[in-house]
């Protein structure tokens, strides 16, 4: 913990806050859903940060961030404001991290952030079903472009299902999560 001891209020804030608001920056670059969907990527958020504030998943730093975020649960409704700074604020919190932590934690924290926004992203279904030969044709011809720059690129790829599972929007979102963060995302 004595990483988060030695920050400022302002850079311990912008941390810890950071997985919720990566969460809910990415539930809300996609309103098609509607309340249904707003719902289900809130229950998925609060799972995620739940679930990795009670593991150390080979960062104890990781699980006190993870524990601050769930401890301000009362204050989340206040660090809703100003979702569009949020990718300038990954890049400035990895920043810190990387001035008071080693680099291994400071990437760490990068891939916790994308994979809450990963999950956020895949808890409810906005894109629609693929209910269409044409609709199928046009997903799968999408998939397979994204799919093989992906791995021109050695970066991940994933499954046709989990794929059409993240909207455009949501996509977008993520990919401009993880430029910000410097990781890559499909």
């Amino acid at each position: 913990m004595t990483v988060l001891n030695s920050l400022s209020d302002n850079q311990k804030k912008i941390i810890t806050r950071l997985p919720y608001r990566v969460g809910l920056w990415v539930s809300e670059s996609d309103t098609t859903g509607g309340d249904e969907a707003a719902q289900k990527e809130q229950q998925a958020l609060h799972n995620i940060i739940e679930g990795f504030s009670g593991q150390v998943f080979g960062s104890e730093l990781l699980q006190h961030i993870m524990a601050a975020t769930l401890e301000g649960k009362d204050d989340w409704p206040n660090w809703r404001g100003a979702l569009d700074g949020v990718p300038d604020e990954c890049a400035q919190a990895v920043d810190i991290l990387r001035s008071y932590a080693d680099e291994k934690e400071a990437n760490a924290y990068a891939v916790r952030l994308m994979e809450i926004g990963e999950a956020v992203a895949l808890a409810f279904r906005e894109y629609g079903h693929v209910d269409s030969p044409m609709k199928t044709a046009q997903a799968y011809m999408t998939y397979f472009f994204i799919t093989v720059s992906a791995r021109l690129k050695a970066g991940p790829t994933r499954s046709f299902d989990e794929f059409i599972q993240v909207s455009p929007p949501e996509r977008k979102a993520l990919n401009k999560l993880a430029q910000s963060l410097g990781t890559s995302y499909l």
